[in-house]
């Protein structure tokens, strides 16, 4: 499941699940996820979630600014749009987001047994 988890004072203050489909960022109404910040612009960014074609249990993430006035940060860069991964930060005006994915380490451990002589 991959997950928003926002952070507060360098701490996660809470977590939103996210699901396939687009997840709208804002201060108006209506958006996914309403942030009441003056320096977040009322439609804010745009987040994507689409399911690996061939493992759809990975998701495919991208972030778009949808021109907002003071910008959207992924990893303390400007972006007008870019794929986020597991452990990418995400700044909108004051708010600070990091991205889960519970999937990101699946099928990358490998253990090894050695034999003691």
């Amino acid at each position: 499941m991959i997950k928003l988890k926002h952070i507060v004072n360098g701490i996660a203050a809470s977590d939103i699940d996210m699901a396939e489909g687009e997840f709208t960022i804002g201060r108006n109404e209506g958006n996914s996820l309403q942030l009441d910040d003056g320096v977040v612009s009322g439609n804010h960014a745009l987040i994507t979630l689409k399911a690996d074609e061939f493992f759809p249990q990975i998701f495919d993430i991208t972030i778009k600014d949808l021109g907002s006035t003071n910008g959207t940060y992924v990893n303390n860069a400007l972006i007008t749009e870019s794929k986020l991964m597991h452990g990418d930060s995400i700044r909108l005006g004051t708010h600070e987001f990091k991205v889960f994915d519970d999937q990101a380490t699946v099928g990358t451990q490998t253990e090894y047994y050695v034999p003691e002589d």
